[in-house]
């Protein structure tokens, strides 16, 4: 296949025809019947005149067709085609006047043409277009659409201009220069009027100069405020009829401004844009520019893109010339290229999201600053002026008035700046250091001062990034993950093949009846039927000989035959021999059991014989198994915790739930490849479970299996394009490959979500929460130190993730004074979300990525929660001196911080300090915020208590361990209960408890110990043996418990069968 680049240079140019069908509703100034003719223009060009016809009625034939060439070298026709209209004149032609000669001419109205579809590969297009009056000229009153005055046009090419591969490969960019708002205020319409000019360069390697020019911006005073629907209008100078300025059918679309790209998008610029855009000036252009960008044009943007980022764009006024000689003024061009520049300033568009997957339009608010070409160079690496000469008298800078006449002396100094911009050039050109400072930009400086800023827009056709569709996606996850079905395969004719068998059983065990009253009814009648076990034995060994004997057994062989071959067909889906005598054997035994099963069942309803009672189901749910699992969990008891969620499977294996709660507990023991089995169990289960997809590409990242990872990260922000975890996750994904733009996408697009399902908790005096005891307030940290700190994450999370080896969790440098907390209204973190899901989740791999992108966007300082989870982190990965470190600095930030207190707990715990641990514990309960393990807290702290041995301690247990059963209880919480009680001497509340406990979990030696105490205490014999034996069984390892235990039984007598 050719390359359809190159076909687009080798073709020669296509003649594009115009055709002016008819007029409609054209009435003349003197006259309803004039005289007229239409004028062609093009480009600066003009095209022809059709032939001079009488308007009939209205009516007018013209049929006037003209012709241009397009040509394709360097895409520069096909560029011009897409922004320059055919612009069509209608001509009256008045009476002559007596004693005059020539004709008199008047221009009734202007239509501009539209190119626009046959770049978009038709041949031929027809349509009715508005005729726009001139200025003065009224061809009718305000009229309905269908009276006003309108020509009929049509357009055609002999062959397309693009072919449909050439359409695939090209785009066409659009770009709207909207309105300046808050310009400075020294702009007024009274005095000496000016050009008002925004200027760019787009990046396109096929064309020399790709500087893009919007002239002609409109002044407009206090409190005119721009109508909701603008049109857009055409980006070229010559039309002069006002409505033919418009684009037919493109008009400008609002946003609010949360949804934009600029940098005023913020609640906090809400007030100040909504005042600038309705009380104060603005200079308004609403002109669209369409580029045509073939493949080596999108492949040159999208580099300039990454590389680079930032688009400078210039504004800047000229002043107009004055009217020439004839009455005519001069050109707008000439005024931009040879007047002095006023007012010069730019502004940088940040064109990072076009490169985002799906992304084809980008619309913000851009705040202007003072021109420097020092700066563009260093933020843009641009080395081209953004006017055409930056030297000399063409494009200079001027802050005075400019002398036509110059003397000598001033053409001397002129030479001496064109020399230092021709030195500064160089410098900067080749990244010399210098001392010299430029002129100061005075008038730039105005924008800064009156906070100016300029809404634009920048769409594409089609995104230069395409973004893979959610049936690829899922197509994608099918492959690496297939799914399972909900329900097992099941033959149609299994339940009629064993209704069939049922009633087979019951006509054999009819005709069995029938035998058996024939040979002992009558002595059954007469009661003579002796019941003992000899003669049942005897009587059954007759039976079976009389079947025997007359064939009849055989016959119900063969009677229940065909019904069994069904089930083996049906149900178990056999219909081959076997081969292994093995598998034969195993299938024997399988099927008989089954076959003696159902014909039980199916007696048992014969007789109307009740069954048997069917095991109870548990009555825990599958979220009180989860809690038990979590709790053995934090005490470390992970036979037990496995067995809770090998039971939470058992009962449901297609909850995916299930599935990737047993693969965070395998992810805290450290077994990645079991982890990752549950996970994928989850995600066969469920093809769109979010957190079972993220920790699959947590997992996939940590093997390096980097495409995998990107399809499942990808995956989960599609299934659930509001999931504020799935965008952070796949974003720190994208900076570990160090795809900067895709990363900041991701981080921009989670931060647009939390901000828009967050309702602000804290009023404007709450946002600065000072905690610092001393009245005298520290100084700000100084840049440079946060600079480092952030050096220090970054490289901290540079190091490849391996299973083998995790990431050095955040270092946290020690500060002496205390420093403010700076919480924001607006937003929460995202990356402190991410953080605590991970650890929650066990997933300790990518918690430092996301705590470093914590560092980096925190201002005022890093918050007490950011300490907090960084302390869990160490907490988890075993290093507790570090997490001391940062429970201090979280105590210097905010001392209420229940979470702080928490973690203290569970520190001393650790090290066994249990009085100081009881200190922490007792505080984080007196707190209104509840820490992050509650539960955990509860159950220490009542263990603590119960080891002081204290009647208080105990009364302090029991209060404990109640609060914690009534908010989560389990057997560990009433077993709390039981032994404080019992330690009380209140018997009766401690057999409560303790019966509470072993419902919960009946296999736990403890409750049986303390069960048997009680029973001693109460004088219950056998129940003391019982719930001894219990106790013995399940192996009670409490040897203290034990040892009371026999005292006991030795003191009253009794509770010991070795008694």
């Amino acid at each position: 296949m050719e390359n359809p680049e190159v076909e687009i240079k080798g073709r020669n140019a296509v003649s594009v025809q115009i055709t002016v069908l008819r007029g409609r509703n054209l009435k003349g100034t003197k006259t309803d019947n004039p005289m007229s003719y239409v004028r062609a223009d093009y480009n600066s060009i003009h095209l022809g005149d059709s032939g001079k016809l009488q308007v009939t009625e209205g009516e007018i034939e013209y049929n006037f067709t003209t012709s241009f060439d397009c040509s394709f070298d360097g895409v520069q026709g096909l560029d011009n085609l897409v922004h320059k209209p055919v612009i069509l004149t209608v001509i009256e032609i008045l009476p002559k006047e007596k004693k005059k000669k020539d004709e008199k001419t008047i221009i009734l109205g202007q239509v501009t043409v539209d190119l626009l579809p046959l770049a978009e590969g038709l041949c031929t297009y027809t349509k009715t277009l508005t005729v726009h009056p001139m200025g003065g000229v009224v061809l009718e009153p305000i009229v309905a659409d269908e009276t006003k005055a309108a020509l009929d046009i049509a357009l055609s090419v002999p062959e397309p201009l693009l072919s449909e591969a050439q359409l695939e490969v090209s785009n066409l960019m659009r770009i709207t220069v909207e309105s300046a708002y808050s310009v400075p205020d020294s702009w007024n319409l009274t005095g000496p009027q000016f050009n008002y000019i925004i200027s760019l360069f787009l990046p396109d390697s096929t064309q020399k100069d790709p500087r893009i020019v919007f002239s002609n911006g409109i002044l407009k005073v206090t409190g005119e405020k721009e109508p909701n629907i603008r049109p857009k209008r055409w980006p070229v100078s010559n039309v002069a009829a006002f409505g033919a300025q418009n684009i037919v059918d493109s008009f400008i679309e609002i946003c609010p401004y949360e949804d934009e790209d600029g940098e005023l998008n913020s609640k906090e610029d809400w007030a100040f844009r909504t005042e600038a855009e309705s009380e104060k000036k603005r200079v308004t252009w609403n002109i669209e520019r369409r580029c045509f960008l073939e493949s080596d044009a999108l492949l040159s943007l999208q580099k300039h893109i990454a590389e680079n980022t930032y688009l400078p764009v210039e504004i800047k006024r000229v002043p107009l010339a004055p009217p020439a000689k004839g009455g005519k003024s001069s050109k707008v061009d000439k005024s931009e290229e040879e007047g002095p520049i006023y007012f010069r300033g730019v502004l940088y568009v940040n064109m990072a999201p076009l490169l985002y997957p799906g992304v084809k339009r980008i619309r913000g608010a851009y705040p202007i600053g003072p021109y420097n070409e020092v700066e563009i160079f260093e933020k843009t690496k641009h080395k081209k002026s953004l006017t055409r000469d930056t030297s000399g008298g063409k494009g200079q800078s001027q802050h005075s008035r400019i002398i036509v006449n110059k003397s000598k002396e001033d053409k001397g100094r002129d030479t001496m700046r064109k020399s230092l911009v021709n030195v500064k050039s160089f410098i900067t050109e080749h990244g010399l250091e210098t001392e010299v400072t430029g002129i100061v930009n005075v008038e730039g400086d105005q924008y800064t001062e009156a906070k100016s800023y300029i809404v634009l827009e920048f769409s594409l056709d089609k995104p230069l990034v395409q973004r893979r569709l959610r049936e690829d996606l899922s197509k994608k996850i099918a492959e690496m993950i297939p799914p399972r079905p909900l329900f097992p395969r099941r033959t149609s004719g299994a339940d009629k093949a064993v209704t069939d068998y049922h009633n087979q059983i019951i006509s054999v065990a009819r005709i069995i009846m029938d035998e058996y009253q024939d040979m002992f009814g009558r002595k059954l009648i007469e009661g003579k039927l002796s019941h003992d076990y000899q003669d049942q034995e005897e009587r059954k060994h007759k039976l079976i000989f009389e079947l025997n004997t007359s064939g009849k057994y055989f016959a119900f062989k063969e009677q229940l035959k065909h019904a069994v071959v069904k089930i083996v067909r049906e149900k178990y889906m056999q219909t081959m021999a076997f081969e292994d005598k093995e598998q034969l054997h195993t299938f024997l035994n399988e099927l008989y059991i089954y076959l003696i099963d159902q014909m039980h069942c199916c007696l048992h309803k014969m007789f109307h014989v009740d069954p048997p009672d069917p095991i109870p189901e548990s009555f825990l749910s599958s979220a009180q198994l989860k809690h038990f699992a979590k709790e053995a969990e934090a005490n470390r008891n992970f036979e037990i915790a496995n067995k809770y969620h090998l039971e939470r499977l058992a009962r449901d294996k297609l909850n995916p739930e299930h599935w990737f709660d047993y693969g965070t507990f395998y992810l805290l023991l450290n077994e990645y490849v079991k982890a990752d089995e549950c996970f994928r169990e989850a995600v066969a289960v469920n093809q769109e479970h979010i957190n079972s997809l993220i920790l699959c590409g947590i997992l996939a990242c940590m093997n390096e299996h980097y495409e995998e990872a990107d399809n499942l990260f990808e995956s989960a922000r599609c299934f659930e394009p509001n999931n504020v975890l799935a965008w952070t996750m796949h974003g720190l994904f994208y900076e570990s490959q160090e795809q900067t733009i895709l990363a900041e996408m991701a981080f921009l697009e989670a931060k647009k979500l939390i901000m828009a399902t967050e309702t602000p908790k804290r009023s404007q005096d709450e946002v600065i929460v000072n905690t610092a005891k001393e009245t005298k307030v520290p100084e700000p940290e100084p840049e440079d130190d946060k600079k480092v700190e952030a050096k220090k994450v970054i490289d901290a999370v540079e190091s490849p993730i391996s299973p083998k080896q995790q990431e050095e969790p955040v270092p946290v440098p020690k500060t002496v004074q205390p420093r403010k907390e700076t919480t924001s209204v607006l937003t929460r973190s995202i990356y402190m979300q991410t953080a605590r899901f991970l650890l929650d989740v066990n997933a300790l791999q990518f918690v430092s990525r996301a705590l470093a992108h914590e560092v980096i966007c925190t201002e005022g300082g890093l918050s007490c929660e950011y300490h907090v989870v960084l302390a869990r982190l160490y907490v988890q990965q075993g290093e507790l001196g570090k997490a001391e470190e940062c429970i201090s600095e979280a105590g210097r930030i905010n001392h209420q911080n229940s979470d702080l207190w928490a973690l203290l707990g569970h520190l001393s715990y650790m090290k066994e300090d249990y009085a100081e641990a009881k200190e922490h514990y007792a505080r984080t309960l007196c707190y209104v915020d509840d820490a992050f393990d509650m539960h955990c807290i509860c159950l220490r702290l009542g263990s603590i208590y119960l080891q002081e041995g204290e009647e208080e301690s105990y009364k302090s247990a029991k209060s404990v361990y109640l609060f914690a059963s009534e908010r989560a209880p389990s057997c560990l919480t009433w077993l709390g209960v039981g032994i404080a009680c019992y330690r009380l001497d209140e018997l009766r509340d401690a057999e409560d408890a303790l019966c509470e406990a072993n419902i919960l979990n009946n296999s736990n030696a403890d409750v049986w110990g303390y069960l048997t105490l009680v029973c001693l205490k109460t004088g219950r014999k056998l129940e003391a043996e019982q719930t001894y034996k219990y106790a013995i069984k399940l192996h009670l390892e409490d040897k203290q418990l034990l040892d009371e235990i026999h005292q006991l039984q030795q003191t009253l007598g009794f509770g010991n069968p070795t008694f």
